[in-house]
């Protein structure tokens, strides 16, 4: 009999591994899509050399083309004698922005809202608002607030040209006049959208926009906690909780089985850990400290809430490659996959093609000339120093070493998921799978 049962409870095993495994379709042969086996090979080696030492844990890595699936691997460990899977789960952080921007443009196609509005219109604390301006070295204080020009839009938010700022970038980028405007944040409890488990989303907004701007809207590039707004600003002209519009109008529409703001707790076991890496061969898993230091409040990685009430649009989001996979197939489709249309064309091409930030530069993350449209950085022309990639390219990341590419010329798609901090020590990898993934393209 206790044969019988541990036969029973194999095959039960068997059949949820094969229906998992299930959930992803098959592998395209590289060279029916116009890629080569031997080159996307390399790609092997890339990873599997920066694993042997000791720089990043491990990773999944996808390139899809066509529409297809060429490469689709996954290498090393997702935690302490767990080895990475394709479905492993990893915290995007910042790879949730253009989620979040698809749902605000998802109620702007339902007529909700318009890119102009004015944010006070939906949320009130926006209403009359001041930018910090420096006075002369030698004056007798440091700094006066003067009226906006104009009141912060909608487009600005989605642009990142609203005068919203992070705290985490002045670790990187020390700057005084943000640290000025970053002490208002500190004073009024602003943090950088995580591990809030006594108040929601909204009621920090709310205190963020009465505090002075860093500049005047539409005036200057600069990243910040816009995505944040647009999260509570879906709340408000929806009526729904952020994650449940995310779930009902993106997820379950574009089969993102995988993807949540709080990960359920069955799932537990396919989150990858966090790891701190000196790129030199020390690797160290994060556990219950701060995962990054200074002034953003991450979550520790063995305490990530399986339930809760702020929902961070900047950044909370969970998700596998696959599913991050549909989301970007969608978008390469012109806002429709699998016959379920989510956007209009003119809409993608709005958020994914368009420069929306004039003679300024989305330098964060990127060198001098990429352009950003409405949740993405977009790579409009050749003439700035890229590694690869065609004009048309766009692409966003996260702070956890999470990154996408879409490039519409070739119709390919690369994205790459490892859990490592600190995020500016991957963009070497990052740029050299790029070049991996295009000289790949064999027609």
């Amino acid at each position: 009999m206790r044969q019988v049962c541990i036969a029973f409870v194999s095959a039960l095993c068997l059949h949820a591994s094969i229906a998992r495994a299930a959930h992803y379709p098959e592998t395209a042969r590289p060279e029916a899509v116009g890629l080569s086996s031997a080159r996307l090979q390399r790609i092997d080696t890339l990873i599997d050399r920066h694993v042997a030492e000791k720089k990043i844990a491990g990773a999944v890595v996808l390139v899809a083309r066509k529409g297809k699936i060429a490469y689709f691997r996954a290498a090393g460990i997702a935690d302490a004698g767990k080895p990475m899977k394709r479905d492993t789960i990893f915290r995007v952080v910042s790879m949730t922005k253009p989620v979040i921007s698809t749902a605000i443009m998802l109620l702007y196609e339902d007529g909700k809202l318009l890119l102009s509005d004015p944010v006070s219109k939906y949320i009130p604390a926006f209403k009359n608002q001041k930018v910090l301006e420096l006075l002369p070295e030698g004056s007798a204080f440091k700094y006066k607030l003067v009226p906006v020009k104009r009141e912060v839009t909608v487009r600005d938010l989605l642009s990142h040209s609203s005068g919203l700022l992070y705290l985490f970038p002045n670790n990187y980028y020390p700057n005084p006049k943000r640290a000025l405007v970053l002490d208002f944040y500190k004073e009024a409890g602003i943090t950088d959208g995580f591990c809030r488990p006594d108040e929601e989303i909204g009621d920090m907004v709310k205190r963020l926009g009465k505090l002075p701007l860093y500049d005047q809207p539409g005036e200057v590039w600069e990243y910040g906690l816009n995505t944040d707004v647009l999260g509570y600003l879906v709340e408000v002209v929806s009526g729904m909780k952020l994650d449940q519009f995310v779930q009902a109008r993106i997820f379950d529409p574009l089969k993102m089985k995988d993807s949540h703001f709080y990960i359920p707790p069955e799932k537990l076991p396919r989150l990858a850990a966090v790891w701190q890496s000196d790129w030199n061969g020390t690797l160290t898993r994060t556990g219950n400290t701060p995962l990054i230091s200074g002034d953003l409040a991450l979550c520790p990685a063995d305490a990530y809430a399986t339930s809760g009430k702020y929902l961070a649009g900047g950044g909370s989001m969970l998700s596998t490659v696959y599913d991050y996979f549909r989301f970007a197939q969608m978008l390469l489709n012109e806002g429709e996959l699998d016959g379920v249309r989510l956007l209009s064309r003119k809409t993608v091409e709005l958020m994914t093609a368009t420069n929306h930030i004039g003679k300024f530069d989305a330098t964060f993350l990127h060198g001098p000339g990429w352009k950003f449209g409405l949740g993405f950085a977009i790579q409009q022309d050749r003439s700035h120093d890229v590694d690869s990639g065609d004009a048309s390219t766009f692409e966003w990341a996260g702070l956890y070493s999470t990154r996408f590419s879409v490039d519409p010329k070739e119709r390919k798609i690369t994205i790459f998921m490892s859990q490592t901090t600190p995020f500016n020590h991957h963009f070497g990898l990052w740029d050299r799978l790029l070049v991996l993934s295009s000289s790949a393209v064999a027609d």
